[in-house]
């Protein structure tokens, strides 16, 4: 097996498996719900933006997060915009209350 830390030429029949990059969900009120890939230091609001932004009945100021904590259960909370995103985090934009 080649060494990965060096250049290879790939071989016909070989075959290259790539990770997934890391996700991020989000729904609710934005423009486009899904899941998106996480870059290094994102927040909320890139996020959300990435998400096509806020929908004319969302909310800014009422922003859910669903994180798994170290023992794996899911907390969810309300965040600012300026919250940091991780891998599998669920982002939630609720409808504004008139």
């Amino acid at each position: 097996m080649a060494s990965l830390s060096k250049d290879f030429e790939l071989q016909g029949g070989d075959t290259v498996y790539v990770d997934r990059a890391p996700q991020f969900y989000i729904y609710g009120e934005v423009v486009r719900s899904g899941s998106y890939a996480v870059t290094d230091g994102m927040n909320v609001m890139q996020a959300i933006a990435l998400g096509g932004g806020i929908t004319p009945r969302g909310s800014e100021s009422r922003i859910k997060l669903r994180r798994a904590n170290k023992q794996g259960k899911v907390i969810e909370y309300d965040v600012p915009a300026t919250e940091r995103v991780y891998p599998n985090d669920v982002i939630f934009v609720r409808e504004s209350i008139f």
